[in-house]
């Protein structure tokens, strides 16, 4: 139960967005705990080559948190293998097409674990032994097994060959992912991953959204692209627009959505900026819930779109900080006791009842 979101503005930029709510345990009590979407490139890798990278994942978040880790970890061995093979740093690293090649191979490489841990668990054997016929019994010690009953042989076929919804790992991998990321020869790009068919592929049409809230999300992206010719869409949406847009879809998935809430997770990408900390921005902290707030608000017709605009514009791209922005809401909203009430969760302040 999730929402992982990204949306490209332009050849530099872009954003992705996800909400942090998990359940955990068989009674499915809800957590605000969940880090759904982090950055895959060390920081000072980012700054040599100015390639900025994050990976979110849908379904069960020890896993999303083992494949975030795990990609980490491949990019820092892939830039040291290349170090040591040619006696010093690369003139040029990954690609953000690279990183997506190499987060599938990981995705690829962790179902295989997984898949032969449940099968060791399960049968006694993992997919090589499947694969030749016999487990191999231990040097000095005995022949090997044959696998010769057929059940068994073809509940585990099951298991390998990752059968929809009959399989023991299908709540784990029955899930996907979305990579984004600016480097300076292809901008900033976005890939979809299915951890269910097994592909990935670039997403050309702007934005993705992926996971339990994808339903809803998807109506208000759709909506906010079908509105701008071809040429605005893939190199020329505003960035405060298209925040706005990706926060909205969020949000109403979030108030639609059984497992979608908490504070949201921001990410903004901008490959025009002079250091890597500013290249990948995470905005999780109390900007983040105000965000939400504004555009539930803008949404309920509570707050005017030019003033929304402001407001997002300037908590986070001019760096103006959260006390600004209520002040500013405060003193320029038309009703501040609807609004007031509405943040507050009254029924019945949209429609003029309170």
């Amino acid at each position: 139960m999730t929402s992982i979101n990204a949306i490209r503005f332009d050849f530099f930029s872009g954003a992705m967005v996800c909400d942090e709510q998990r359940h955990w345990n068989p009674e499915r009590l809800k957590i605000f705990a969940a880090d759904k979407i982090r950055p895959v490139v060390p920081l000072d890798i980012a700054g040599k080559y100015r390639t900025v990278a994050a990976y979110g994942n849908t379904g069960t978040s020890s896993i999303g948190d083992e494949l975030r880790h795990t990609i980490g970890r491949n990019v820092a061995s892939r830039f040291e293998e290349m170090t040591r093979v040619s006696g010093r740093e690369p003139e040029r690293f990954l690609t953000i097409e690279d990183i997506a090649a190499l987060t599938f191979d990981t995705i690829l490489a962790l179902k295989h674990q997984h898949t032969d841990d449940h099968l060791l668990a399960k049968y006694g054997f993992n997919t090589r032994d499947f694969i030749r016929g016999k487990i191999s019994a231990p040097p000095g010690q005995g022949d090997p097994i044959p696998l010769t009953n057929e059940h068994l042989l073809n509940q585990a076929h099951t298991e390998i060959s990752f059968t929809p919804d009959k399989t023991g790992n299908h709540p784990v991998f029955g899930n996907a992912g979305i990579l984004a990321g600016f480097d300076p020869q292809n901008g900033f790009q976005i890939y979809l991953f299915s951890m269910r068919q097994f592909f990935w592929e670039p997403v050309h049409i702007g934005f993705v959204a992926q996971g339990s809230g994808s339903d809803t999300a998807n109506i208000v992206l759709s909506h906010f692209f079908n509105e701008r010719c071809i040429g605005e869409r893939t190199s020329a949406v505003d960035r405060v627009d298209g925040l706005i847009a990706i926060l909205s879809g969020v949000t109403t998935a979030m108030l639609n959505n059984l497992g979608v809430g908490g504070y949201f997770n921001i990410l903004l990408f901008d490959g025009r900026a002079d250091h890597p900390e500013l290249m990948l921005r995470q905005i999780n902290d109390h900007r983040s819930r105000l965000g939400t707030e504004l555009v539930m608000a803008h949404d309920a017709s509570l707050v005017s779109y030019p003033l929304l605009r402001e407001l997002i514009d300037g908590m986070f791209f001019e760096n103006k900080g959260i006390d600004w922005a209520e002040e500013r809401l405060w003193s320029s909203v038309a009703s501040p006791l609807r609004l007031h009430r509405f943040l507050r969760g009254y029924p019945g302040c949209v429609n003029g009842k309170m």
